[in-house]
């Protein structure tokens, strides 16, 4: 996956946990999302990967559509 494409694919994430109800869980999955980009080009991106994958299973239904592109930015 490029650069250009790991960027989309968080932007589109981001708008659809954005059109997701307010709340705690969205709270969270936000969190996790903006701590992805943040360490992206860093050893670490791979456990944020993880841990927002971790984060939705327990409610996947708002980024199921995005499980499959996001375990491409897996190391």
């Amino acid at each position: 996956m490029t650069e250009q494409e790991q960027k989309e694919l968080i932007a589109e994430l981001r708008m659809a946990l954005e059109r997701t109800p307010p709340g705690a869980r969205r709270e969270r999955l936000l969190a996790r999302l903006h701590q992805l980009e943040q360490s992206h080009g860093t050893e670490s991106f791979g456990d944020h990967v993880k841990a927002l994958i971790e984060e939705a299973e327990v409610d996947a239904a708002g980024i199921a559509p995005f499980m499959s592109r996001l375990s491409n930015l897996l190391p």
